[in-house]
């Protein structure tokens, strides 16, 4: 089965250095992306240190599905690409040059991940130590088959296991979607999780349900160094569910130095009144909307042509200890000065018989 490659067929269609103003560069993406997306299968060429795959057949391949009608999740997005080549270009250099540790996004949760392209991504190059992706329930049958083609399962130590073993080496042999391409993904690094945000306890809960006493929570609230979504606002009903979820799985910065979730969307305004609402509501929720979509000009200058937007959600930091009893004592300053206020007032208000009498006689 044919599988078209993005980054050979971008490099025919997409201008990867600085963009010229006549405009063709803007009208070549759009109808590359139009045509990615009515292909079966697609590629994406990862770089990674493995000696099951050679440099050129290193890829991670989904199987789309765009004729799905009851759902959006069966094709690959735009700005899934757009956010791969951006956590790559932001953060894989950054730590491959500083050499300060593998991993740079730790554990990552991906909301809406659609086909699983992205997180894929991240766990094959070693961006995330652990990439846990989220849908509902209506694709994940699409995302739970690309994220099973796409891993290297590992062999366990069992003797009675052992042709359970010999059929895992057998479909990895096989190919990713039977292509010749290997899986790169290791398995311990990927996960597929259920998550509606609509129903997050219901889901939250279930997860924990299922995970045996031998295995960790990967969906346990304000466990994530890093979320990310892509598209994922699109209708007005969602976006507080949304950030509520955000909220849940997020973690704040505290007293011992834990880095609080370094989080980004990036999207396309698909719907202005979801847009407005998530700038506006997001305070509610302990959260800030940062708009860097200028970020995104210097790995994809043509990202903002194609009016893909940046969002990079700060989860704001509860008082210290210290901050708050500061405040406690301003507030207690305060109440002691009105109620002084109002006792001087009242003694004010204070008349003796003598003075009242005297003005009852002038009257």
């Amino acid at each position: 089965m044919k599988v078209t490659v993005f980054q050979d067929y971008a490099s025919c269609s997409l201008s990867l250095g600085p963009q010229e103003s006549n405009g063709e560069d803007v009208n070549d993406a759009a109808s590359l992306f139009f045509e990615l997306a009515n292909a079966q299968l697609i590629g994406y060429r990862v770089a990674i240190d493995s000696s099951s795959a050679t440099e050129n057949d290193a890829m991670v391949i989904i199987k789309q599905h765009s004729d799905a009608k009851a759902h959006t999740g069966g094709i690959i997005w735009e700005t899934s690409y757009l956010l791969a080549a951006f956590l790559s270009s932001k953060f894989g250099t950054k730590y491959k040059v500083d050499g300060d540790r593998e991993c740079p996004l730790g554990k990552t949760l991906e909301i809406g991940a659609g086909c699983g392209m992205l997180g894929l991504i991240l766990a094959a190059t070693k961006l995330s130590s652990r990439v846990v992706m989220t849908e509902a329930a209506e694709v994940m049958d699409i995302l739970t088959e690309n994220v099973d083609q796409n891993k290297v399962e590992t062999p366990t130590t069992n003797s009675e296991s052992d042709s359970d073993d010999d059929d895992k080496l057998s479909n990895n042999i096989k190919g990713i979607h039977g292509t010749s391409s290997t899986p790169v993904c290791p398995e311990e690094c990927v996960s597929v999780r259920r998550l509606r945000w609509d129903c997050l306890q219901e889901d939250v809960l279930a997860a924990a349900a299922n995970n045996s006493s031998a295995q960790e929570n990967d969906l346990k609230p304000n466990s994530f160094d890093t979320i990310v979504g892509t598209d994922v606002v699109f209708s007005p009903s969602l976006v507080c569910p949304l950030l509520e979820t955000i909220k849940l799985m997020a973690r704040k910065k505290d007293v011992e130095s834990t880095k609080a979730t370094r989080i980004y969307l990036c999207l396309q305004i698909r719907c202005a009144d979801s847009h407005s609402l998530l700038f506006s509501e997001a305070h509610k929720y302990g959260l800030e909307v940062v708009d860097v979509t200028g970020e995104l000009t210097s790995c994809c200058p043509w990202a903002v042509e194609l009016e893909c937007l940046l969002l990079k959600i700060n989860v704001k930091e509860e008082p210290t200890a210290h901050g708050k009893k500061r405040k406690k004592c301003s507030k207690e300053k305060k109440s002691k000065k009105t109620s002084s206020k109002e006792k001087k007032s009242k003694k004010k208000d204070k008349k003796s018989p003598k003075r009242r009498k005297r003005e009852l006689m002038l009257t």
